[in-house]
């Protein structure tokens, strides 16, 4: 999810307030931001935090949802009683 203009404006002068005011926590942040960069590998500009779905993970969870989508109304349809037949029929006198 990206920032809009504002967010991101806001979000910097934070950043910069805290490391004007308290030198060692902004220094631990940029040392747990470097190995978190390593461990990822190369990050895209403006996809700092963005997470990583594989094409399997994706299929599994498209699954799962089509899943939940589509075995209740089917074991609505396949459970249920039939109607009565002499509801339908028309009352017929000799």
């Amino acid at each position: 999810m990206n920032l809009s203009r504002r967010e991101a404006r806001v979000l910097a002068e934070i950043e910069r307030m805290l490391r004007r005011q308290d030198r060692a926590f902004a220094g631990s942040m940029d040392a747990l931001n470097t190995d978190a960069r390593d461990a990822a590998g190369p990050v895209r500009a403006g996809h700092r935090f963005a997470c990583t779905v594989s094409r399997r993970e994706f299929a599994c969870l498209a699954l799962a949802t089509l899943t939940f989508a589509a075995v209740p109304p089917a074991l609505v349809v396949v459970l249920s009683d039939p109607p009565c037949p002499s509801q339908f029929q028309p009352n017929v006198s000799p």
